[in-house]
């Protein structure tokens, strides 16, 4: 399980890649492993607020993801 401090590191370290135009590869698998690093991994009490951070990146992306979905929607 990850503690807030941790989860806050590790989505403002996505955001600030994703907003400073680096080079993620593609964005449904960055997604991906932001959802299997970040939300599987934080106490359901935390999810809900980590939830709405990982659907900004993606709105930020403009990309849709579903999590556990293992079909990508068309880009």
């Amino acid at each position: 399980m990850l503690c807030q401090e941790r989860i806050d590191a590790r989505l403002s370290d996505a955001e600030s890649l994703v907003r400073s135009g680096a080079d993620i590869g593609d964005p449904h698998t960055f997604l991906r492993s932001l959802w299997t690093q970040v939300y599987d991994q934080a106490p359901m009490h935390l999810r809900s607020a980590a939830l709405r951070r990982l659907h900004a990146l993606a709105r930020h992306l403009g990309v849709g993801y579903e999590h556990g979905s293992d079909v990508e929607p068309p880009r």
